[in-house]
C-alpha cells in the first residue's frame, strides 16, 4: 500500500503541475475579473496539497498498516470500468454530441453499478441529461451543440 500511495501521490502531483503550466498560458485577468486560468490553477493547487497530504500520511504509516493492494477485486474492477467509460465518453462526445453520448453513458453506468430496472435507468438518464442540457443552453446561455447529433 505504501508503494501505491507514493506512486499515486507522484502521478497526481505531476498531473497538477502540468495543469498549472498549461493554465499559465491562458490570458491574464482583465480589470479585476479573473482570467480563464484561475480556476484550473486553484483546483491543481488543491490536488498538490492532497498529494502532499497522502505522501506525508504514507511516510508516517507504520509497518503494520502497510497492506497489499488487490488489483483484481470487485471494487478495483469498478474503477477500471469507470475509467475506460470516461475515456470513451470524452472521445465520443465531440463526435456524437452531448445528449446522446451522456444518455448512453449514464444508462451503462447506472445498470453497471445499481442494477435498477431498464425503464428506471433510461428515465433517470434522459431526465438528468436533458435537465443539464436545458440548464446550460437556456438559463446559462452556454452553447452545447456539437457533434453529429445533439
Amino acid at each position: 500500500m505504501r508503494k501505491a500511495n507514493f506512486i499515486v501521490s507522484g502521478v497526481f502531483t505531476a498531473f497538477a503541475i502540468l495543469i498549472i503550466a498549461v493554465s499559465l498560458t491562458y490570458p491574464p485577468s482583465n480589470h479585476g475579473v479573473p482570467g480563464p486560468g484561475m480556476f484550473p490553477i486553484i483546483i491543481a493547487s488543491l490536488i498538490i496539497l492532497s498529494s502532499l497530504s497522502l505522501f506525508i500520511t504514507t511516510l508516517r504509516m507504520g509497518k503494520e498498516a502497510d497492506t497489499s493492494v488487490d488489483l483484481k477485486s470487485k471494487n478495483v474492477m469498478n474503477v477500471y470500468v469507470t475509467m475506460v467509460g470516461l475515456v470513451l465518453y470524452f472521445i465520443l462526445l465531440p463526435l456524437v454530441g452531448f445528449v446522446t453520448t451522456s444518455i448512453v453513458m449514464l444508462i451503462l453506468y447506472i445498470k453497471w453499478f445499481s442494477k435498477r430496472p431498464w425503464w428506471k435507468t433510461v428515465l433517470i438518464s434522459v431526465i438528468f441529461v436533458l435537465a443539464i442540457f436545458f440548464l446550460f443552453g437556456s438559463v446559462l446561455n452556454v452553447p452545447m451543440r456539437f457533434g453529429m447529433l445533439i
